[in-house]
């Protein structure tokens, strides 16, 4: 079911098995490649720059944490668990945020790769371009 609204997320666009794409559209898929590689950018960014913010949550707490026990030179477990706290709920909103962009970064690669090529060539698997040059073909 999954698999069926995400090919309907791609029916604007023509299939990659179009042999042929009209010249007069090239600047139009021009535009939409570069917007598809922006998002694409994006989403590796939200993907990757939320656990950074995560982990400096998940120090700034711990340092807290060892801090109030440094003071006291007790474990006082009420002054640990909040800065305990802020530590893990850092690390788990991030991973929300993160798992989120994964899920958009996967829906704009699906998009990104259903464009169709902008030269006007023959759409051809990168495995077959590679073969028909080392075998001078």
């Amino acid at each position: 079911m999954l698999f069926d609204i995400v090919l309907k997320m791609t029916d604007p666009y023509q299939p990659p098995q179009a042999s042929l794409i009209p010249s007069a559209n090239n600047e139009q898929l021009k535009r939409r490649r570069k917007f598809w590689l922006r998002a694409i950018w994006i989403s590796i960014a939200g993907v990757m720059i939320p656990p950074m913010f995560g982990l400096i949550g998940t120090v700034v707490g711990m340092v807290g944490a060892f801090g109030e026990l440094s003071k006291t030179g007790k474990a006082d477990p009420e002054a640990l668990a909040a800065d305990i706290s802020v530590s893990l709920l850092t690390t788990a909103w991030v991973l929300v945020v993160s798992v989120i962009a994964f899920l958009v970064l996967i829906g704009v690669l699906i998009r990104f790769f259903n464009l169709p090529k902008v030269t006007g060539a023959p759409i051809q698997n990168p495995l077959e371009q590679q073969a028909n040059s080392t075998n001078g073909g």
